[in-house]
């Protein structure tokens, strides 16, 4: 499988979820969930559905053993998508939760790779901001990439060397 291909059927899983929110959204009774009658837009299938097909897409993908450069790829379209997404509450919460099943790909990254993964990381959600999933996969590129912690931007920075980083 191209690494094209694995992004583009990773982004359509996204597409599809994020327009049947958006359909779940159109289509609800303005009484939906109120006082606790109806049907919640939260509780709705769709987004356990979407876990479910990210994850054996994933896991799918990890087991045919991808190139880094390919697993780079797909790591940064997971990391970004939430980002087009901070208005919409409903969706953007299960995007940045789906980031955990990431973990299958973090050891198929090069140091290299994982060194720049974690630095996009870094830029998109800064420490302050990390859920424990995001504590989680930032943990483990960290590993990965040979560093000793996060490394932000900024006088703090200097303290969080790489391994064998003179000064």
């Amino acid at each position: 499988m191209g690494e094209e291909s694995i992004v583009r059927e990773i982004r359509g899983i996204y597409d599809d979820y994020i327009a049947e929110v958006k359909n779940l959204l159109a289509t609800r009774k303005p009484t939906d969930g109120l006082m606790g009658f109806g049907k919640r837009a939260g509780d709705d299938v769709c987004h356990e559905r979407f876990a479910d097909r990210i994850e054996q897409k994933l896991n799918d993908f990890a087991q045919a053993l991808p190139s880094s450069e390919s697993v780079y790829a797909v790591m940064r379209v997971v990391f970004e998508i939430p980002q087009k997404h901070k208005d919409d509450s409903l969706t953007y919460w299960m995007l940045l939760a789906v980031q955990g099943l990431t973990d299958v790909l973090i050891p198929l990254l090069t140091k290299q790779d994982a060194v720049k993964l974690s630095e996009l990381f870094s830029e998109l959600y800064p420490k302050y901001s990390w859920l424990p999933v995001q504590k989680k996969i930032a943990a483990q590129l960290f590993l990965q990439a040979g560093l000793k912690e996060h490394r932000g931007k900024g006088f703090f920075s200097l303290f969080n060397k790489r391994d064998g980083d003179k000064g």
